[in-house]
């Protein structure tokens, strides 16, 4: 029932190096059926059910869900881990011997049924952090042409029947809903309190203006230490709650509410969105805060130095694309409005040249100026020498890849790291922002945005009301 206590990774879960799975690959058998009508979908409403409902009480899960559609997950067939510069392709390329070695059976053949592998990157080459894809045993996803039940298992093993999975993804009345505890969590200072990022920000200043780096994106951390037990699926289900229109994702504990678009590949044609120039919106009533929102659009349109860091970013993701793209077009910058923040947003289009898959564009584009800075190594250089902090996940790639190369990945943002199973019911979670430096920033309108931008992990924590 999806009320029992949460479930962990089965012990017979394999755990492969990305070296290991190329040189050996794992084999695993899937299979894909389509659900009944009605049974998933997009609000929960009309007696189906929510995809973020279904993770009611689970820890062990994995999600990609935008406006209800999408993919949500449990339980572990496959994990493979990757570090270092060549951590994305070798993922890639142990991915790919996966799946040749893998047989399934998929009736519907389209984005996001067969295997597919879900998977968070590390941000930085020497981030101690693992990077991971992740087959779920069991995945449900829901698009505009109805639901299906995917199952992962070894090469050999039974399938679940689909009536047995059936009688699990319906939450039942008594199923745990994470109701928030009425004592509030415990934050505290990450890698740099606030005077000691201000004084970053000053000194990033000082850098660029020297001429080492034309931007830089500079980040901070919170810990929150819950007053009881985090439930990961309850998260979920707040963040998906309040922001639709963003990615709701998670895998292996890095979770949250991502509105960056790296890359969606789809047979040869590509989308991405870029993201960069920040304006902050303020609590009020409805009325009030559209007022407010048209009010900020104007001046973030307006803003010079807002227009100057956007175009930095668009023409570095423009610039990664071409070379892997027969055709590459960006539409003009427009404002994207968000609860908590006002982005400027460049959509960008094109078609990729050969058999370019996804997990090799984001190699490609990652790290974008929007999350790094430019010139990229510069950048880079100065983030490891004042951030004082190991990023991990955030600001890497997240998102998912299937058997024949497609998927969806957008950049780990609005994000926090959960702490691992084995930490505790109360170890702390790591709540991140980050914002782009430019000549003209000023230290405290940088940290005020890091603020706006940790709001909805803080909020879905509980750690704000």
């Amino acid at each position: 029932m999806a009320g029992s206590p949460p479930e962990r990774a089965t012990v017979d879960a394999r755990v492969l190096s990305a070296t290991q799975a190329t040189a050996s690959p794992p084999r695993l058998s899937f299979r894909t059926t389509a659900l009944p009508a009605g049974v998933i979908t997009p609000e929960g409403g009309d007696g189906g059910t929510g995809l973020l409902d279904l993770l009611a009480g689970r820890e062990d899960v994995v999600s990609w869900v935008r406006h209800g559609r999408g993919l949500v997950g449990w339980g572990q067939a496959l994990r493979l881990e990757a570090q270092g510069p060549d951590r994305i392709e070798a993922l890639r390329s142990a991915w790919r011997a996966t799946v040749y070695a893998s047989w399934w059976r998929d009736a519907l053949v389209r984005p996001g049924t067969g295997p597919v592998a879900l998977g968070t990157i590390a941000f930085s080459p020497t981030s101690a952090a693992v990077s991971v894809l992740v087959v779920p045993r069991v995945l449900v996803g829901l698009d505009d042409s109805g639901a299906w039940l995917t199952t992962a298992v070894a090469d050999g093993e039974a399938h679940p029947e689909v009536a047995e999975v059936l009688a699990r993804v319906r939450p039942s009345a008594s199923a745990q809903t994470g109701a928030p505890s009425p004592d509030a969590p415990a934050v505290s200072v990450g890698a740099l309190p606030e005077a000691d990022y201000l004084a970053a920000v000053a000194q990033v200043r000082r850098r660029i203006a020297a001429g080492e780096a034309r931007k830089v994106v500079l980040a901070r951390d919170l810990l929150v230490r819950p007053a009881a037990p985090l439930v990961t699926g309850e998260l979920l289900r707040r963040l998906g709650a309040e922001y639709p229109s963003c990615w709701t994702f998670a895998v292996d504990s890095m979770v949250g509410a991502t509105p960056e678009l790296l890359v969606r590949l789809e047979g040869r044609r590509l989308a991405s969105r870029v993201l960069a120039g920040t304006a902050r919106r303020h609590a009020g009533d409805a009325f009030g805060r559209e007022r407010e929102a048209a009010r900020l659009a104007q001046w973030l349109a307006a803003s010079a130095k807002n227009r100057a860091e956007h175009e930095l970013a668009r023409d570095s993701a423009i610039t990664a694309l071409e070379p892997l793209c027969s055709a590459v077009e960006a539409e003009p910058p427009r404002v994207l409005t968000l609860p908590n923040v006002l982005h400027l947003a460049t959509d960008i289009t094109g078609v990729v040249a050969g058999d370019t898959g996804a997990l090799s564009l984001v190699g490609a584009l990652h790290p974008t100026a929007a999350v790094c800075g430019t010139p990229t190594a510069a950048a880079a250089r100065i983030i490891a020498e004042v951030e004082g902090m190991d990023r991990g996940r955030y600001a890497g790639p997240v998102g998912w890849v299937d058997w024949h190369g497609e998927g969806e990945w957008c950049i780990a943002l609005r994000s926090a790291a959960l702490p691992p199973g084995g930490a505790g019911p109360t170890a702390p979670a790591r709540v991140f922002g980050g914002g782009g430096i430019m000549p003209e920033s000023e230290p405290a309108d940088e940290l005020a945005e890091t603020k706006a931008k940790m709001r909805p992990m803080l909020t879905a924590l509980g750690a704000v009301g």
